[in-house]
């Protein structure tokens, strides 16, 4: 399964920088591996459209990749016949990325013998390390990933953001 469409949202500050001003960019996949690429690649088009250097892009790429590839894993009960969500928006200073999913979030993997496997587990620093901010929200229907990162201004990065 693959559906993309574009909603409108006018409550959202023009971003001079990219097309998603004044919208919100909708994604579903199929809760299936297989449909990573496809969200790589839709959040390479996002990233360039909102004007994003390369190493940020990059690092979008690689957190918004592991909060997918979770949902897909550990959100979706009933395999692939969940779908798995991403919306994108875009101001002036931030780009705003979720991904949603139709499971429980699991605070830890358990091995088969019911001891917490230790060699998993990396993803959610790993996002916490590449974005600004990380949110992850809890509910019975799904469980939802905020991932933000700056956009940069006039193709530079705010010294805010690159001191750090």
């Amino acid at each position: 399964m693959f559906l993309c469409s574009r909603k409108h949202d006018r409550s959202m500050h023009r971003c001079r920088k990219c097309t998603l001003h004044n919208s919100l960019d909708e994604f579903a996949i199929g809760s299936e591996s297989s449909n990573l690429a496809r969200v790589r690649d839709h959040i390479h088009f996002i990233g360039n459209h909102c004007e994003l250097d390369e190493k940020r892009l990059f690092d979008l790429q690689v957190a918004i990749g592991e909060a997918a590839a979770n949902a897909i894993e550990h959100g979706s009960p009933l395999g692939r016949e969940n779908v798995v969500r991403l919306t994108a928006t875009c101001d002036s200073e931030y780009l705003t990325v979720t991904i949603k999913d139709e499971g429980r979030f699991r605070r830890c993997v358990h091995g088969p013998n019911g001891d917490e496997v230790n060699f998993r587990g990396r993803g959610i620093p790993l996002m916490l390390a590449l974005m600004e901010k990380v949110s992850i929200d809890e509910a019975k229907d799904g469980t939802c990933v905020m991932l933000v990162t700056h956009v940069a201004r006039n193709g530079h990065i705010s010294e805010e953001i690159a001191g750090s």
